[in-house]
């Protein structure tokens, strides 16, 4: 009992001390005192101490399971925080921390950079049982047991375009990164920025997680990560983001996007001397080409310069993009038989997809280069 009180205790202190700020779910001050006496009058009620006034169940019930407890103040906690905040900085911190325990790093390091800061809370709050690791059942276990089992998250930022580099901070569960993390790292695109995870864990390391977020996703380019304990200081955090290479670096262009018709496609471009040439061209900005209908089976046009060349006898397939004389680029939406050398490949599309978005006659095609 004395343990349970404690915890429920070290909940209400947290959520009573949180400064109030403006977020996506508290807009105005008024708002956000009404809020604060909310909370305030939640914890008196888990404490039974005597209360102002008893807490609305209707309000403060905030997973609506029809019981108040710590997992309510969890969720008024995530309403009182915004998604990010306002920062103008390039860097974001984005953690997950069951335990507190990675929020003391997040902290060191939005401190240390001057990062915006994003703190993953699941939808459905995990409580002491859910973590506790003797007990085979608890919903962590089974959780990680699932390798594709991804966790709901309470609220997400609409984009990270705004961020460059991001510090990925979580506990290890099992020897891995918690499913949560999962779950953000596949709601964006991570192939232009620069990810570097940190941990925390009483003994086991990080290397086993950052394999799984290196395979999980592409990613730009993922610096070494760092694991600690959670006794961890201010002074080493501080060495570790020192000892990183942080300098913002060009991002080779292996991949564009395909504009036509209103439509947009993603392609992957060769790996040759002229796949290269022409990711050269579209570092530079995008490419406009008008491509004319030929044969009945491909769109071909003029491109801006001549490519290195290597041409050999290839069948094409839809989706093909071949550069034909060095000079012009083919995009193939059936199939034919010439001398041509690569210049890349269309993604996921169909024959007949793309039958009917280059449609018959002449096309306007708009490539831009993914970083």
């Amino acid at each position: 009992m004395k343990k349970k009180i404690l915890t429920v205790l070290a909940a209400c202190a947290m959520a009573i001390v949180l400064p109030v700020q403006t977020s996506c779910a508290v807009n105005t001050a008024e708002e956000s005192a009404d809020l604060a006496a909310g909370v305030r009058s939640l914890c008196d009620y888990l404490l039974t101490k005597p209360a102002e006034q008893k807490p609305d169940p209707t309000a403060a019930d905030k997973n609506q399971d029809g019981i108040l407890n710590a997992a309510d103040l969890s969720l008024i906690k995530q309403s009182m925080l915004p998604l990010t905040e306002p920062n103008e900085s390039k860097t974001l911190v984005a953690y997950f921390s069951r335990t507190n325990n990675t929020e003391k790093i997040a902290d060191y390091i939005v401190e240390l950079t001057g990062a915006a800061r994003y703190e993953m809370s699941a939808k459905i709050p995990y409580t002491d049982a859910d973590i506790r690791y003797q007990d085979s059942g608890c919903r962590a276990n089974q959780e990680q047991n699932d390798k594709d089992f991804r966790t709901e998250i309470a609220e997400m930022p609409e984009s990270l375009d705004a961020y460059d580099t991001i510090f990925l901070g979580y506990p290890i569960w099992w020897g891995e990164e918690p499913r949560i993390i999962d779950t953000f790292l596949e709601a964006y695109d991570f192939s232009g920025k620069t990810v570097i995870p940190f941990c925390t864990s009483g003994s086991s390391g990080i290397g086993q997680s950052e394999k799984r977020i290196a395979s999980l996703v592409p990613i730009g380019r993922q610096l070494t990560g760092r694991r600690f304990a959670a006794s961890a200081s201010k002074e080493s955090v501080s060495e570790w983001i020192g000892s990183l290479d942080l300098t913002p670096q060009e991002q080779e262009v292996t991949r564009m996007q395909i504009t036509v018709n209103g439509k947009t496609m993603t392609a992957s471009i060769a790996d040759n001397e002229a796949g290269k040439a022409l990711a050269a061209l579209l570092s530079e900005g995008e490419l406009t080409l008008s491509l004319k209908e030929y044969g009945g089976f491909e769109k071909v046009g003029a491109l801006p310069q001549t490519l290195p060349k290597s041409d050999t006898q290839i069948t094409t397939e839809p989706g093909d993009i071949m550069l034909y004389q060095g000079s012009q680029m083919t995009i193939f939406y059936d199939s034919n038989a010439w001398s041509y050398t690569r210049l890349g490949k269309i993604e996921n599309v169909t024959a007949a997809e793309l039958k009917e978005i280059f449609g018959t006659g002449d096309v306007t095609v708009v490539l831009t280069a993914i970083r």
